[in-house]
């Protein structure tokens, strides 16, 4: 089986309990904010790049939240991720308006911290991590999904 590795920064923005996720056009799963660290660079300039790619605004990207190993599998192709998670503040937008993506296969909105398992938002650690996060637990994450097996939800 083929294997790829993703380093990826994720951003959560937060407002009146209410998380801002990412839903590729055509997929049931959503996501944080973020993507693809390029190689040689550091994880917040990656988020404050993906930011201004995905919404053409600028962030500040704040307190460092953990860490989320997850694996999953497309078309039996093994992928395993590491997602460095931060909080994010941004003062270009306002939390109750709908946001335009720049990238016409993305949609941003807005979900309540209990609504994460309905919306599929992967890894699916975060649901949780988010959850807690909401509710005042503010330690350091770390979850992994490596040692499980992969079922149909991370499978496509």
């Amino acid at each position: 089986m083929q294997k790829t590795f993703h380093h990826l920064v994720r951003g959560i923005f937060l407002k009146d309990n209410k998380v801002l996720l990412v839903q590729a056009k055509g997929f049931t799963n959503s996501f944080l904010p973020g993507g693809h660290v390029e190689f040689g660079e550091s994880a917040r300039d990656a988020l404050i790049r993906e930011i201004k790619e995905e919404l053409g605004i600028y962030c500040t990207v704040g307190n460092f939240l953990g860490v989320v190993e997850h694996k999953w599998e497309k078309k039996e192709i093994l992928h395993c991720e590491i997602n460095q998670v931060f909080e994010v503040k941004c003062n270009e937008f306002h939390y109750n308006s709908n946001l335009e993506s720049n990238e016409s296969n993305l949609e941003f909105l807005w979900c309540d911290g209990a609504d994460l398992e309905e919306m599929n938002l992967q890894p699916y650690p975060f649901r949780e991590l988010i959850y807690n996060y909401l509710n005042g637990n503010k330690d350091v994450w770390w979850e992994s999904t490596l040692n499980i097996e992969i079922d149909d939800s991370n499978r496509n």
